[in-house]
């Protein structure tokens, strides 16, 4: 009984790791905001209007139109809600959890990019692009009633990615590129005692980074003078983390189970392709659209692996589904500095149901609305900002740390409901060089 309740931990921590397997303000815990003047439109076009150099990571193929060199660095700053109600959260042996019943988990997060193209010549270029394509980023009070699934969860990515393009054609261009990708995870929650003596409960901390490799390409076709396409993919980059397992305040008969040790899991983050069309409706007004499709039914289920020989590998079902994003946009470009841009989003959730869903990224349907605007200060010198609200459902939660074969004896639940939404605020800087 007193390994089955250790093991009660270990699937804890595979229910933490699994968030680094279902990749936030995308479906599950992926990042769209690359691009300050990309979030006016909500990047309908992404794959083909090409209008900064942000293209290296939408559609490197892109580049063949940015004309001599330019540097973009931006930034975005996401303020999102989870505002939790409470409904019959449960602990392992069945008693109400407790505690705060009303919680909100959003944090504030900042979202750096910075991308470079360099023109070899007309038809020749190169870029870089450096951005955070995937990120989480909640904390709970340490007595909500969903504590023993999640309170801090943080994850970090930082994507380096070297492209080139060559323009074979006056209306034909392709990309490739090449990502080097480092990920860092923390994550935590309670650990409940309840059937071991009725212990006072503990705690598990998760730490673990690691660094992979991808690629992407894409292409551009004029269909016509004011009409062009893109088609873009980027790869699964599997990782394979390592890092540490901390236990704090364990009772003395499951100590030898429930002691530090390492861990290893190679979770994938997922595959996505895009396609986009950007059309020149007038001399001032361009209209644009773009559906992109993620992968997130790539992976099955997450292994966690534990150095420590007492503890049995743990195996967590994912029930993630493939998603689909479409978007809408328009631009107006006035006679004097000033652009003007607004767009619409429809983001499909990953989650399948409220008991695939998790309390560390309660994931959903989003509906985005956007505004942006660029200001030409000089002929070299740009700069666009931008703005989104995001709009959530209520979303319903019931999901159990039951896993048959790791904790056989009693699991907790967290059951309620979110009311979410999300602010976005982006800005950036376009030098032409």
């Amino acid at each position: 009984m007193e390994l089955s309740r250790s093991k009660l931990l270990a699937f804890s921590l595979a229910s933490s790791l699994s968030l680094v397997s279902t990749i936030s303000y995308s479906a599950a815990f992926g990042i769209a905001e690359n691009s300050a003047l990309g979030i006016g439109n909500a990047f309908a076009g992404g794959a083909a209007s090409a209008e900064d150099a942000s293209t290296v990571w939408f559609n490197p193929a892109g580049m063949t139109r940015i004309k001599g060199n330019q540097m973009v660095v931006g930034g975005h700053l996401i303020a999102p809600s989870f505002d939790f109600d409470d409904e019959g959260s449960t602990r392992t042996n069945g008693t109400p959890v407790g505690g705060d019943g009303s919680n909100d988990g959003g944090r504030f997060a900042v979202v750096p990019n910075f991308y470079y193209v360099h023109s070899l010549s007309d038809e020749l270029k190169v870029g870089v692009g450096i951005n955070a394509p995937f990120g989480l980023a909640t904390k709970y009070d340490s007595d909500w009633s969903g504590k023993y699934q999640a309170v801090e969860s943080e994850i970090v990515t930082v994507n380096v990615n070297p492209s080139i393009a060559w323009k074979i054609s006056p209306d034909l261009s392709l990309g490739f590129g090449v990502s080097i990708q480092y990920i860092e995870a923390t994550l935590n929650n309670k650990i409940d005692f309840a059937l071991v003596g009725g212990a006072p409960d503990g705690h598990a901390q998760l730490e673990a980074d690691d660094i992979s490799y991808g690629f992407n390409f894409g292409a551009l076709y004029n269909i016509s003078e004011g009409t062009r396409i893109g088609l873009s993919y980027r790869s699964e980059i599997k990782h394979d983390l390592e890092g540490d397992a901390d236990f704090r305040n364990i009772p003395a008969p499951v100590a030898p189970v429930l002691a530090d040790t390492n861990i290893e899991a190679q979770p994938d983050l997922p595959a996505m392709a895009s396609l986009s069309i950007h059309h020149q409706w007038s001399s001032k007004v361009a209209v644009m659209a773009d559906a992109t499709w993620v992968g997130w039914s790539s992976v099955p289920a997450l292994i966690i692996k534990f150095d420590n020989p007492l503890k049995d590998d743990s195996t967590e079902t994912l029930l993630l589904k493939d998603n689909i994003r479409l978007s809408l946009g328009a631009t107006y470009t006035t006679d004097g500095p000033w652009t003007f841009r607004t767009g619409v989003a429809y983001d499909e959730g990953a989650a399948r149901n409220q008991a695939s869903r998790s309390a560390r990224f309660p994931d959903n349907d989003r509906y985005w609305l956007t505004f942006g605007a660029s200001y030409k200060l000089s002929d070299s010198l740009s700069i666009d900002t931008g703005y989104a609200h995001i709009f959530v459902p209520e979303t319903k939660i019931n999901r159990n740390s039951e896993v048959t074969a790791i904790n056989p004896a009693g699991f907790s639940a967290v059951r309620g409901e979110y009311e979410s939404d999300a602010d976005i605020l982006s800005a950036q800087i376009r030098w032409d060089m």
